[in-house]
């Protein structure tokens, strides 16, 4: 059982300051905390509640640690606790980068982020880059709506301007060039903007870039940055 120190730095871990401090980030899930254990990605611990060893103790096949149902909701960031999560550690993926890769410009919802990973490790992208005001990567909504792409995907937080110069950039406005008509695309990076107010000038300011479009109702006002994403990597990929 962990200690009552223990207990303090993982309700800490609500907050990007303590998890970059700590180095540690919370799973939450059977689902997701069974791929990382399956995976090589570093952990601390494993955290579930009486209620969970008494439904699963036939096949958890993983080293855990019990704690009652107050101190697991202390440390849980979801609304509906799912009664098991891990703390695992901040580590860096190492690999080839992919061809293409996806930029995120000012995403503020951390189910779109968690679900614009998954899609990039659905399309074979391992990599994106987030601006400084796009939502945490390792918040545990973001980690629990990526259904374990975690482990596969590498987010790159820092200066879109710096990081993208001279790479292929992509990036979708309103006037671009439809995407239904782009032929033979030069592999690059895919760049989304925020929800609400898609692209920042600054960044499209320095950048140099190919606009492209998705045409629809024009009586509807956008779509979801995900779905965006989604379809963008289904014009340009195939």
């Amino acid at each position: 059982m962990p200690s009552k120190a223990k207990l303090k730095q993982y309700q800490q871990l609500h907050s990007k300051k303590f998890r970059q401090k700590y180095g540690l980030f919370v799973v939450e899930g059977l689902k997701s905390v069974n791929e990382l254990t399956q995976s090589s990605w570093p952990m601390e611990t494993i955290l579930c509640t009486p209620a969970f060893l008494e439904r699963y103790s036939k096949t958890i096949e993983f080293e855990f640690d019990l704690i009652n149902p107050e101190e697991f909701a202390s440390i849980s960031q979801l609304s509906s606790p799912q009664e098991i999560l891990a703390i695992a550690r901040m580590h860096q993926l190492d690999f080839t980068q992919s061809e293409w890769q996806i930029a995120l410009d000012g995403i503020n919802d951390p189910g779109n982020l968690g679900t614009i990973i998954r899609i990039a490790d659905w399309y074979g992208i391992n990599t994106i880059y987030c601006s400084k005001d796009t939502v945490d990567f390792y918040n545990s909504k973001v980690i629990q709506s990526t259904m374990g792409s975690f482990l596969r995907v590498k987010a790159i937080e820092g200066d879109l301007t710096e990081l993208l110069q001279g790479k292929q950039v992509y990036a979708t406005l309103l006037n671009g060039e439809n995407i239904r008509t782009i032929t033979q695309p030069t592999p690059g990076v895919i760049l989304i903007g925020n929800e609400a107010n898609g692209i920042a000038s600054e960044t499209l300011k320095t950048l140099t870039f190919k606009s492209v479009t998705i045409p629809g109702n024009k009586n509807t006002e956008s779509l979801n940055a995900a779905i965006a994403t989604a379809i963008c990597c289904e014009r340009l990929l195939y």
